[in-house]
């Protein structure tokens, strides 16, 4: 599961790069719809990220209460989103 958290961190990491480093290049811009949804899959990359590394301290018995803080921020910024 390590491997799976690793590759969502990443390419929500490269969702968010790749076209903030297009438009500074070519000196043009996304719309906004195209923007979002970029920037509402990357949010939800991480949370499912956040997801498998709770499961993964829980089954070693390990503190996982900032990780469940960091789902519950990026869940409200993620319905604001939507809802805003």
């Amino acid at each position: 599961m390590e491997k799976v958290k690793w590759f969502m961190y990443t390419v929500a990491g490269l969702l968010i790069v790749i076209p903030t480093i297009y438009v500074i290049i070519s000196d043009t811009s996304f719309s906004s719809v195209t923007s979002n949804i970029l920037i509402s899959i990357a949010i939800l990359l991480v949370i499912f990220g956040k997801l498998i590394s709770v499961m993964d301290k829980k089954k070693e018995n390990r503190s996982y209460a900032v990780d469940i803080g960091a789902i519950i921020g990026l869940l409200t910024v993620f319905i604001l989103r939507i809802f805003l």
